[in-house]
């Protein structure tokens, strides 16, 4: 904590240090969710913008101690990936809504013409 206040006393310093950690960890956390796939996304991104906004939360906070250019571009890019994130959700629930795979009435009329198929066949 180079930039904290000197007037600030250790106990307020170590607090900032301690909302600061848990805030990277919970970020890196979430990054490494971002590169984890699976066919249902939609829940992943979901906890992946939880925990943003935990982040956002405690780096907010901090930055009522300590007020650093790195502070703000670090609350800037946090928003930048907050809102690609909620971009990714949202067009993935669009894609979902449009597709007619996405529901399953599809599927039970392609196995349910299978069935028929079938009982021809025997």
């Amino acid at each position: 904590m180079d930039a904290a206040d000197p007037d600030l006393p250790n106990a307020a310093v170590e607090h900032i240090s301690q909302m600061l950690t848990l805030a990277k960890r919970k970020h890196q956390e979430a990054m490494a969710m971002l590169g984890t796939p699976d066919p249902s996304a939609v829940p992943r991104l979901r906890e992946v913008l939880r925990l943003l906004e935990e982040v956002e939360l405690l780096a907010d906070d901090a930055s009522t101690y300590i007020e650093t250019d790195v502070m703000k571009a670090a609350l800037k890019d946090l928003h930048f990936q907050q809102a690609n994130v909620q971009m990714a959700i949202a067009q993935l629930e669009q894609f979902k809504v449009r597709s007619p795979w996405a529901t399953p009435w599809p599927w039970i009329t392609i196995m349910a013409l299978a069935l028929m198929i079938a009982q021809a066949w025997l």
